[in-house]
């Protein structure tokens, strides 16, 4: 999953669920204007789940075609021994 796909998921809940969106954008704002300490600390929390989460992902799609690679790679060997 790139970049794109999980902004095209965001843009499409929002779409979907308008009421959620809006509170969330209302929460958003009113902690920024009223505590914007809390609001950076959430910024910051979210941000850094947000690339853990990300790298996690990468590194396993990665591990995923390497597997699917090497499972080819074997039967393409166990039916040469076949032969």
């Amino acid at each position: 999953m790139n970049l794109s796909e999980i902004a095209d998921s965001l843009v499409s809940l929002s779409k979907d669920n308008p009421v959620i969106a809006g509170i969330a954008g209302f929460v958003l704002i009113f902690l920024l204007i009223r505590k914007p300490k809390l609001f950076l600390g959430l910024f910051c929390l979210v941000l850094i789940v947000l690339a853990a989460l990300y790298f996690i992902m990468d590194v396993s799609s990665i591990g995923k075609s390497g597997k699917a690679k090497m499972i080819e790679k074997g039967t393409h060997s166990e039916m040469d021994d076949l032969r």
